[in-house]
This record gives structure tokens, C-alpha cells and sequence, in this order.
């Protein structure tokens, strides 16, 4: 009786535990493989965002893509994970980039002749992104093709435009899961679909391991479509069932023995149980590479942190980090000196934070840092420049040394958010903002940057209304010649009726007509409109004005815009004389290169040209002889101060004087007083420009403008000036 009860207990609790570890096993396995499924979903999330990004800028450019190339290369270097972008008009592929070792996909028909053209139709017929693949590309290898239809809007219609192209190797989307590392450990795993034409199960990729029954499954959404991940970690349980079966035996014969093997066992058992929950655990929550708690470790502990702060009354500062340029050390080197490289940056931040912050890796080569309990905004600017300044040591790698900088966003809790959503939203923003100040920098997140967002895009959507419904205008404003009184020409100024708000200067709308391209057919019609002003004077039968006009800095970089202005004087049959540009110093310094080749063709259709805002920019006067200009304009900021300020007296003179030398005419802008206009033509300018003569006229009342009486005062300044503006010696 005793042998066969002691047996029998001992069995059952070998029992227990085996099936108690199998359990913990089983839900472990479960987070891992949420783990892996998360992160296939949100790296085949951004790389697919390409494709927005390219139908974003169709729309933009109402499907004249310009730069395509550059264009593409800048999108892939932001997001990684993308093998090449393509362009398909009408559903014919145009664009490929990179084009080396895809030239095959030129010309290739989406709609007729591609072997997964069901998907190409039904992107176009439900007007959303989809997902072709994973299937065997004409470049060997397994991939998948996101195409995006692209509609453009035209008399209030949708029409479609074409397709914009992703295509992402499969081998690339799972380098960024943690698959590989678990093969390694023992981990075997399968992703398979329903296949769209047969309907049967398709495994696309699995690991060196087979799955044992005792495998996890789970559900991963892509467009258009499902896949699963199922992985499985066989665990031979023989030796603990041997055990058990052998103390069994033992403890029969030997009551006391018994007893204690009993009491013994499934403590045994639970640190077996216990060791191993610790090593799937570390993978649920810890970067594999790095040792960096992942995304949804971080996420939680972020949560925690500002759950503690609301209690205690107390701040935290979240810090997004993004390495500038990874992508090109990471495909120039190699993926392993990749590794080393995300592995000594995990270091790095560790070093620069206190032990009681939180630093994390979300995927790729982005981090994330939570300081907790901070004393100060500028205590937490302190610690992202230590971060950048670290990142920056050059670090050795396998075979050369590199240097990498990284972008940081910074936001701050409860004042910015009271989420890890929200915070991760807002650090993420300012993150790109400085990326767009210039890489290797840190930026705060400001209720600014997202109310800025949506004012330009609603700005952005009334001025593609008002080039549609013609709202813009032009004003003239006269310029007065010092030596006749007579109006020598008038320069066009744009306004804009907005129907709601009214008469709208540039100041108002010109940053967002430039940020979005828009400024290119608005000025065009500017031009036009001058021209327009110009025929005008020549029907009244007066003598004719040159009219000048502002070129925008998109204007300048357009390759067709010399003859397209050609094109416009011809329709108005408008003497190329009469029509003034003027572009900018800063503009002109920009882009020289471009800039002489610009002017190069204006002027040899006879156009004049001006360099307007003189002394704002960062050009030499010895510069100017390099540029056939025929005037230059003394920017008004120098003018208003000429009571007041010698300095702004002596350079006004000094820039007239040496204009002259190179033979060019001046025109001062911003005169408003009696004064101002005394000394300036009293030093020789030959042209005025200001309130003083007249402001912005409209068409009508600039035709029967003539001059400016007040210039028949004697050409001397008089005793009784009291501004003390002579000239300076």
C-alpha cells in the first residue's frame, strides 16, 4: 500500500507541474509571437507609407512629378525598408528608383500584363492602398508590391492618375523582427496567407525548425489581405518524467526519502519553470539586440511613469531618437557592423542618463528615452546635447571607423500629453522638425507645430480654390525717377481677395504657396497679369511703363520658366523690354550656378532684370559683376532708418556709388519722408520707390498716374533741415 500510494502521489505531482509548465510556456509564447506579429504590422505599416508620401506629391505637382529620382531616394533613406519606389501613369510603370537591376519593370503594364493585376484593379476600383506578394519577383527574390492609386481631381471629378509603387523583399520586412535571433535559440516559426487564386494555405517563410503541436498562432493584418505567424519551442520533458518516475520508485521502499523527494520536486520544478519564464520573458520585453526594453516594454513603463507623476505632482520628458543616415552605414558596411553600431548607441545613451531613466529601442534605429522626475527644461536640453555629443564620438566597427549623429524630439509630461500615445505622437513630431532643421539636432514638441500643421493645410486648400477661382490681383506701385519726377515703371504686388478674411497681403500666404509648390502657378499668373497691365497702357495710347515683377525661388529652379515667360509676352504681343524680374540677393546666392544660367536666357530675350532687397543677403558687391543685371534696389530696411542712423547713411552711399561703377542703375525702396527722399537724390540715386510718392495703385488709377510733383523742390538739402543727412564723408 505504501509503495503504490507513494507511487502514485508522485506521479500525479510530476504531473502538475509539467502540465503547469506547459501552461506558463504556452501564454509566454503568446506574448512573443504578439511581439513578432506586432512588428511585421508596423514595419510593412511605414515602408508602405512611401506610397502615400509619392501619391502626396502627384497630387501636389497635378501629376507633372518633377526630380522623381532625388525625390524617392530622400523618401527611402527616411523610412528604410524598401527595395525601390515606382511611378505608373495610367498603370504603366514610368519611375524606378533605384533603376539599376530594375530596368526590366520599365514600361510594364500594372493593369494588363502583370501577373497580380487582380490586386492592381481592386486598388482602383475600392480607391486604397494593396498588397501583392509575397510572390517570386523578376529580381529573384521574394517580395511584395503595395500599389496606391493615385486620383486626381479635375471639374470636380476623381480621376485616376496611376499608381504609386512599393516594393519591399520579404527578407528585408523580417530583418527587422527578432525572428532570426529566436531560430537561433531553438524557436521554429511559419508565416502563411491564403493564397488569392487557389485558396489554399501558402507558407511563405519559416524557420530551419519545424513547428511541434504545441505551437502559438496569430493573426497578421496587411492590406487587402491576412497572414499568420505560428511558432512553436519543442521542450522535452522526458527527463523530468524519468525523474519523477525514478524518485517514485525510490521513495517507495524508503517512506522517510519519499517524503522529502515529494516536498523537493516541485520546488525543483518550479525554478526549472521559473528560469526559463525569466529567458521568455527578457524576449517579451527586452531588444534582443541591444538589451534595450522593446516598444511595448517601453510603452508600459512610459504609462507607469506618468501615472506616477499625476499622483506625485511631479514632470517627465520622453526623448525620440532617430540616427541620421543609418540606412546608408548599414547597407554600405554591412548588417553585422549595422548590429555593432545599434549596439554601441545603446550603450552611449545608457552612459548619458541616470539609472533610474528609462531608455528603450523601438525598431530599427530609433530610440526612445523617458527622464523621470526632471528638475527643469533646460536640465532636459542638457541631457540630449550629452546625447547627441556621445552619439557623435566616432565608434570603430569591424573594418572602419564611422561617424553618425542622430535627430532628437523632445515632449514633456502632463504639460504635452497625458498618454504614451500622445507623448510618442508629439515626440515623434518634433523629432522630424529637427530632421527638416537639419539633422543631428533637437527640437521640443509646441502646440505650434500641430496647429501650424493644420493652418497650412487648410491655407493650403484655399489657395488651390483661389488659383481656381481667380481671386488673386494686382496692385502697382509707382517708380519715380529723381531726375524728371515722371513715373520710370511700376512693380506689380499681389493681393489676395480671400472671401472670408478679406484683402490678404503676401506676408499672409506666400510661406505655404512656396512650402507646397503652389507659388509656381501663381506667379505665372502674376506675369501674366502684368502683361496684361502692360497692353493696357499701350490700348490707353500713353506712353508705355515697365511693369516689374518678384520671382519666387521655386520660379527660379522650374527649367522650362524662360520659355514659358517667352511664351506669355508673345500671346500678349508685349515687348520683352517692358517686363521687369526681379529676384532676390539671397535668392541669386542661393544657387548661383542656376541662377547665371536663368538670367542668361531672360536676358537674351531682351527682359530686364533687378536685384531687389540689396543688403539683406550675404553677397559682395564684387559678386555683382558676374550677374547681367541692369538695376539694383537698396532694400527699404536701410531707408527708414536714414533719420537716424549715420551708418544706414554712409552704406546707402556707398552701395550707390559703387553700383554706379559697375553701371548699373539704383532704386531706394521704403521712402516715406520729405527727407529721405532729399538725401537720396541728393547722393545720386536714380530711382525712388515709397509711400511718399504713392502707395500700391489698382490698374485704373495707376494708368492715370504720372509723377510726383513734390521733386521740384530745389535739388539741395536746405539749412532747415534738422535730420543732419549729409552726405557722408
Amino acid at each position: 500500500m505504501a509503495f503504490v500510494c507513494t507511487f502514485t502521489a508522485g506521479g500525479y505531482y510530476t504531473h502538475l507541474n509539467i502540465v503547469a509548465e506547459r501552461k506558463d510556456q504556452q501564454l509566454l509564447m503568446e506574448e512573443v509571437v504578439s511581439v513578432q506579429a506586432a512588428a511585421i504590422e508596423r514595419r510593412l505599416t511605414r515602408s508602405l507609407s512611401s506610397t502615400y508620401i509619392l501619391a502626396q506629391e502627384v497630387r501636389r505637382s497635378n501629376g507633372r512629378f518633377k526630380d522623381f529620382d532625388h525625390f524617392a531616394e530622400e523618401v527611402i533613406q527616411t523610412l528604410g525598408g524598401v527595395s525601390n519606389l515606382q511611378l505608373a501613369p495610367n498603370g504603366i510603370t514610368r519611375n524606378i528608383y533605384p533603376l539599376a537591376g530594375n530596368e526590366k519593370g520599365i514600361g510594364h503594364n500594372l493593369l494588363l500584363s502583370d501577373k497580380r493585376k487582380k490586386e492592381a484593379w481592386e486598388a482602383i476600383e475600392n480607391k486604397t492602398l494593396t498588397l501583392a506578394g509575397p510572390f517570386k519577383l523578376v529580381q529573384g527574390r521574394i517580395g511584395m508590391v503595395g500599389r496606391n492609386p493615385v486620383f486626381l481631381e479635375k471639374n470636380g471629378e476623381q480621376h485616376f492618375w496611376g499608381f504609386a509603387t512599393a516594393l519591399i523583399y520579404l527578407d528585408d520586412l523580417l530583418s527587422f523582427t527578432e525572428l532570426d535571433q529566436l531560430n537561433q535559440k531553438g524557436y521554429a516559426f511559419e508565416l502563411s496567407r491564403l493564397h488569392p487564386d487557389t485558396g489554399k494555405v501558402d507558407v511563405f517563410a519559416r524557420s530551419s525548425n519545424d513547428l511541434d503541436e504545441q505551437q502559438v498562432r496569430k493573426r497578421v493584418k496587411v492590406p487587402n489581405d491576412e497572414w499568420a505567424i505560428a511558432m512553436s519551442r519543442p521542450t522535452d520533458f522526458t527527463f523530468q518524467i524519468i525523474v519523477g518516475i525514478t524518485f517514485s520508485l525510490i521513495t517507495a521502499s524508503m517512506f522517510a526519502l519519499l517524503i522529502r523527494r515529494i516536498l523537493l520536486e516541485p520546488e525543483r520544478l518550479r525554478e526549472l519553470v521559473k528560469k526559463q519564464t525569466t529567458q521568455l520573458e527578457q524576449l517579451a520585453f527586452n531588444d534582443e539586440l541591444t538589451g534595450l526594453a522593446n516598444r511595448r516594454f517601453l510603452t508600459e513603463q512610459l504609462d507607469q511613469a506618468i501615472l506616477n507623476i499625476s499622483r506625485e505632482g511631479k514632470c517627465l520628458a520622453l526623448m525620440y531618437l532617430d540616427l541620421d543616415d543609418f540606412k546608408r552605414i548599414n547597407d554600405s558596411t554591412g548588417h553585422e557592423d549595422g548590429d555593432r553600431l545599434l549596439i554601441e548607441v545603446a550603450r552611449r545613451l545608457r552612459d548619458a542618463v541616470r539609472e533610474t531613466d528609462i531608455v528603450g529601442r523601438l525598431g530599427g534605429d530609433e530610440f526612445a528615452i523617458v527622464l523621470v522626475n526632471i528638475n527643469s527644461i533646460e536640465n532636459v536640453r542638457m541631457i540630449a546635447e550629452k546625447v547627441i555629443t556621445n552619439i557623435s564620438i566616432p565608434i570603430q566597427l569591424a573594418q572602419n571607423e564611422t561617424v553618425i549623429g542622430a535627430s532628437i524630439g523632445i515632449t514633456l509630461a502632463p504639460e504635452d500629453g497625458t498618454s504614451s500615445g500622445e507623448l510618442l505622437r508629439n515626440a515623434d513630431l518634433a523629432m522630424y522638425d529637427s530632421k527638416r532643421a537639419g539633422k543631428n539636432q533637437l527640437s521640443f514638441y509646441n502646440m505650434e507645430m500641430q496647429e501650424q500643421a493644420l493652418l497650412s493645410i487648410r491655407l493650403e486648400e484655399e489657395l488651390r480654390q483661389a488659383i481656381c477661382r481667380r481671386e488673386f490681383f494686382l496692385v502697382f506701385q509707382p517708380i519715380i525717377s529723381f531726375s524728371s519726377g515722371q513715373v520710370e515703371k511700376f512693380e506689380a504686388l499681389l493681393r489676395w481677395h480671400q472671401p472670408e478674411r478679406g484683402i490678404q497681403s503676401p506676408g499672409s500666404f506666400i510661406g505655404v504657396a512656396e512650402l507646397t509648390g503652389l507659388i509656381v502657378p501663381i506667379g505665372y499668373g502674376v506675369i501674366e497679369a502684368a502683361c496684361h497691365f502692360i497692353r493696357q497702357q499701350m490700348q490707353a495710347g500713353k506712353t508705355v511703363k515697365p511693369v516689374a515683377v518678384n520671382l519666387s525661388v521655386c520660379q527660379l529652379r522650374e527649367a522650362d520658366f524662360s520659355n514659358r515667360v517667352e511664351a506669355l509676352l508673345m500671346h500678349w504681343d508685349i515687348p520683352p523690354g517692358l517686363l521687369e524680374l526681379e529676384i532676390t540677393e539671397s535668392m541669386l546666392m542661393e544657387n548661383v550656378d542656376l541662377a547665371m544660367t536663368l538670367i542668361g536666357h531672360l536676358k537674351r530675350l531682351g527682359i530686364r532684370l533687378s536685384i531687389d532687397d540689396f543688403g539683406t543677403g550675404y553677397s559682395s558687391l564684387s559678386q555683382l559683376r558676374h550677374f547681367p543685371v541692369d538695376i539694383l534696389k537698396i532694400d527699404r530696411s536701410f531707408v527708414m532708418d536714414l533719420e537716424a542712423s549715420p551708418v544706414d547713411r554712409q552704406m546707402v552711399e556707398a552701395i550707390t556709388a559703387m553700383v554706379h561703377k559697375l553701371g548699373l542703375k539704383v532704386v531706394a525702396e521704403g521712402i516715406e519722408t520729405d527727407a529721405q527722399m532729399r538725401f537720396i537724390k541728393k547722393i545720386g540715386c536714380d530711382y525712388g520707390q515709397g509711400f511718399l510718392f504713392a502707395r500700391p495703385l489698382p490698374p485704373e488709377q495707376a494708368l492715370q498716374y504720372t509723377g510726383y510733383a513734390g521733386l521740384a523742390l530745389s535739388e539741395h538739402t536746405t539749412h532747415d533741415d534738422k535730420l543732419g543727412m549729409a552726405t557722408a564723408s
